[in-house]
C-alpha cells in the first residue's frame, strides 16, 4: 500500500505545470493578435488556451494554429512578448499599460512562489 501511495505522489508531481513564474501579462501582437497570460499560466492567443512549452523559469513559448508567442521573463521581472506566425511573419508585442512592475525595494509582506519573477529581490 505504501508503494501505491509513493508511485501516486511522484505522479502528481510529474504532472503538476512548471507555469509558476509567468506573470499577468496583456499583449497585443501585429496582425490582431492579443496575447494574455494568467499570473502563473496558462497563456492565450486571442482567447484561446494555447499549448505550452516551458524551457525553463524565464522562457516560454505558446502555441495556437500557425502562431507561437515566447514570452520572456527579463531580470528585473519584466515580461518581452514576440510572436511567430505564417509566412515568416513576426514581431514585437506591445505590453499593455496596465502592467507595471514594482519598484526597486518594494516587496509585498507575502512573495508567493508564483509572484517570485515580479520581485526578484524579495525573499
Amino acid at each position: 500500500m505504501k508503494r501505491i501511495a509513493t508511485t501516486a505522489f511522484a505522479f502528481m508531481l510529474l504532472g503538476a505545470p512548471a507555469w509558476a513564474a509567468i506573470p499577468l501579462v496583456n499583449a497585443t501582437c501585429p496582425g490582431d493578435i492579443e496575447v494574455h497570460a494568467d499570473e502563473g499560466g496558462p497563456i492565450y492567443i486571442n482567447g484561446t488556451e494555447a499549448k505550452l512549452q516551458v524551457f525553463n523559469e524565464n522562457y516560454y513559448e505558446a502555441k495556437h494554429n500557425h502562431t507561437t508567442i515566447s514570452l520572456t521573463i527579463n531580470p528585473d521581472g519584466t515580461p518581452d512578448v514576440s510572436y511567430t506566425g505564417q509566412h515568416g511573419a513576426n514581431g514585437v508585442c506591445q505590453i499593455a499599460d496596465d502592467y507595471a512592475p514594482p519598484a526597486d525595494g518594494e516587496c509585498p509582506v507575502d512573495v508567493s512562489e508564483a509572484d517570485r519573477a515580479k520581485y526578484p529581490a524579495c525573499k
